[in-house]
């Protein structure tokens, strides 16, 4: 049977003709758009892909380095200086310096050119020698003390004027110029008195001696006529020095703190450069306690230094007297 031809032209369906060129052509075009579309849009995501990698992907790194240990955080803190321990004391070799020794025969008798004051104070300890001591150091002084035992409640100062730097120097158990001065031999008893009490104190005997009265009383004649000739000499042999003085405060009498400053004027004006000077820090010389600082600062004043006895201060010697 024999097909026929539509009336529009188109062949039906099945006849089998190829359809005309003409007519494929707008569906090319179509295909090639989307064609072209989509390989714009694998090319723009394979390029975005290609930064994403890019970006993502790890720097290349060189060959490993070895890193140095972290030092430890250094504070901007100054840290404080470390203390030195103190130092040790100097050893104290006054007693072996000066302990009573007939053997050492050392004293010096011609002053030096430096101005020295040698204070020394009498008849103490007492309730003053607290308040004497505490002014020496006060100004930076060391004395010397000649002790007795009239107070006895107050022979624990002895050691402590030792341990405070000063010397001790014996001047009789009682000062008691009828007892002392009675006879050679209770001059020496007396003396052997006080020696055991300052052993007691600072742990041995000193060569520092002062006769009550000094070697140059006459008083001593009322007791026992020339035993200040004899017991000068007495005591220089079996190894003690006594000691004078050059000058005074005038203190061995009742004085205003005022006479008693002047006194020591008075009594320094000859210019000496070595003073052994004498005052008084018994139970009633309270006026030497009140002059003591304006004394102290008239020799400081005059350009005189200060120090306690030893065996190199120039040793006064009064003229005998009995």
């Amino acid at each position: 049977m024999t097909s026929h031809a539509r009336r529009d032209g188109h062949p039906r369906q099945g006849d089998g003709r190829t359809p005309k060129r003409g007519s494929l052509l707008p569906i090319a075009l179509v295909v090639g758009f989307v064609v072209l579309l989509a390989a714009s849009q694998l090319v723009g995501a394979a390029f975005g892909w290609g930064l994403l990698a890019k970006r993502d992907k790890p720097a290349e790194q060189s060959e490993p380095v070895e890193q140095a240990a972290p030092q430890p955080e250094v504070s901007e803190e100054v840290a404080p200086p470390v203390e030195e321990p103190p130092a040790e004391p100097a050893p104290d070799t006054r007693a072996a310096e000066f302990a009573v020794d007939p053997a050492r025969t050392d004293w010096n008798y011609e002053p030096g050119d430096a101005k020295v004051v040698y204070l020394t104070f009498d008849d103490g300890p007492s309730a003053n020698t607290a308040a004497v001591l505490d002014i020496l150091d006060q100004y930076g002084i060391k004395a010397t003390f000649f002790v007795t035992g009239i107070n006895p409640e107050y022979l624990d100062m002895i050691g402590e004027c030792y341990r405070r730097g000063h010397t001790i120097g014996m001047h009789t158990y009682t000062h008691d110029y009828a007892q002392v001065y009675a006879s050679l031999d209770a001059y020496w008893d007396d003396l052997n008195q006080i020696s055991e009490v300052v052993r007691a104190q600072i742990g041995y005997v000193p060569c520092f001696i002062r006769f009550p009265g000094g070697s140059s009383n006459t008083i001593s004649a009322n007791y026992t006529s020339g035993i200040m000739s004899e017991l000068s000499q007495q005591v220089q042999d079996a190894g003690y020095q006594y000691y004078d003085w050059d000058a005074s405060c005038g203190d061995g009498a009742e004085h205003t703190a005022d006479e008693l400053v002047d006194a020591t004027m008075e009594d320094t004006s000859y210019g000496y450069t070595s003073i052994v000077f004498l005052a008084h820090d018994g139970a009633e010389k309270q006026t030497t306690v009140e002059a003591l600082p304006r004394i102290i600062e008239y020799f400081q004043q005059e350009g005189y230094s200060f120090a306690p006895l030893d065996r190199q201060t120039c040793v006064p010697h009064h003229g005998i007297g009995n």
